[in-house]
């Protein structure tokens, strides 16, 4: 065998170093910054932690994936680490604002368009509020706007299954013109005249998929809660997003005070 000048017939490379490139997606690449500590875990070596830091980030973004390309350069003590291996990394980011409110990810009734969480005011009784999200963790979600700490947030409860999952199939409806609106019956628990709300034990709405429940809902038109007392049955009309654009006593009952 007979080589001609200037072939190359081996490459040596140093491996005391190592690069590794990691995929991180576009709602994260906010979080991520030259010289980040970054902690690896490869699947040949499940027990070992390898530490590095961020060196490069691609200008450009995958738009199959909508991920950006992220370098990581790790230190390769004994040789450990091999071309083409996989694994997964965790970069250290932190919080610009420092603490965060949070809840469980599985709080958030999400439809694509609004967020939604059930949050109690007493025994029985719960009040679905709009909230704005933030960062997400570990099976948490920051809140930034919507809820407060303290407030109790439903996350998971057995008798609030079927209203759950009601109530998700609901959302999907809010996209809907606000004209669609849903006609449902039930009966006063107070009333907020100058906040401009009702609280009514309803019956189930068929058209929304909502169980019967107790809860407290925005009323348009303030003048019309005159009208009504505490302990009477209603007729009211409900739009997508929650708000009674009409109510009234219902037929054949007479209003007696609370």
């Amino acid at each position: 065998m007979r080589f001609m000048p200037g072939e190359t017939l081996y490459e040596i490379a140093d491996l005391s170093s190592v690069w590794l490139v990691a995929e991180v997606f576009e709602r994260d690449l906010g979080l991520v910054k030259l010289g980040q500590p970054a902690r690896l875990r490869i699947l040949a070596y499940p027990e070992r932690e390898f530490a590095g830091k961020v060196v490069f980030v691609s200008p450009t973004l995958e738009a199959e994936t909508r991920t950006v390309r992220v370098r990581i350069e790790l230190a390769n003590p004994g040789g450990v680490l091999k071309p083409a291996m996989y694994g997964s990394v965790e970069l250290a980011a932190g919080h610009a604002r420092g603490r965060a409110l949070a809840i469980p990810d599985s709080a958030v009734l999400d439809s694509g368009r609004r967020q939604v969480v059930l949050v109690q005011r007493g025994e029985g009784l719960f009040e679905p509020r709009d909230v704005r999200l933030g960062m997400r963790a570990d099976g948490y979600v920051e809140v930034l706007d919507g809820v407060a700490a303290g407030d109790a947030v439903v996350v998971r409860a057995n008798f609030l299954i079927d209203a759950e999952s009601n109530l998700k199939a609901a959302l999907q409806s809010f996209g809907k013109p606000a004209a669609a609106l849903h006609r449902g019956q039930g009966t006063v628990q107070a009333i907020d005249a100058k906040g401009g709300t009702v609280e009514l034990e309803h019956a189930p709405i068929p058209s929304l998929n909502w169980p019967a429940m107790t809860m407290e809902f925005k009323v348009r038109d303030k003048a019309q809660l005159g009208a009504l007392s505490r302990g009477q049955a209603v007729e009211f009309e409900v739009s997508d997003d929650s708000v009674i654009e009409r109510i009234a006593p219902a037929s054949g009952h007479a209003g007696h005070g609370g």
